[in-house]
């Protein structure tokens, strides 16, 4: 397996984890959405969310209450930057982040496949809600959107 297997645009299938007792969780629901872009040029964007998350109520992008910004944030994982690939394992540098505490590191995630379906895994424990847990998100590649220039 080399990085050119890796590069193109995945659909979110499932983001979960397992605490140290095999227990199963999955923060954002079990129908969550997203995409993983990995560009040619080392270039990534990872981002997911909860389905049917709640809207404001004011239908200002900047203007929603501390506890409606609080339930978004809640119900999003977003980071990119520039990645590689060793042969075994992604590793992202982190540009930006919703979670604040990972911009400007590293996040490296085991690579596997399962058939056609691309499955991402921590390769350490993390932190979630006091507990330990190990991470995973098992992806599809998308399939090509075509973009076509309307006449004038």
């Amino acid at each position: 397996m080399n990085a050119s297997d890796l590069t193109g645009t995945w659909n979110l299938l499932r983001f979960w984890f397992t605490d140290e007792d095999g227990e199963e969780a999955d923060p954002l629901g079990n129908a969550p959405v997203g995409n993983l872009n990995l560009g040619e040029d080392g270039n990534y964007a990872f981002t997911m969310m909860q389905k049917d998350r709640a809207n404001y109520a004011a239908s200002d992008l900047l203007g929603g209450t501390v506890d409606e910004a609080a339930a978004a944030a809640n119900g999003y994982v977003s980071f990119g930057g520039k990645w590689s690939f060793d042969g075994e394992a992604i590793t992202f540098g982190i540009l930006y982040s919703l979670f604040p505490n990972w911009v400007g590191g590293e996040q490296k995630r085991l690579v596997s496949f399962n058939g056609d379906e691309l499955v991402l895994q921590t390769t350490g424990p993390i932190l979630m809600a006091g507990k330990v847990h190990r991470g995973a998100a098992r992806w599809i590649r998308a399939e090509p959107n075509k973009y076509e220039e309307k006449e004038k």
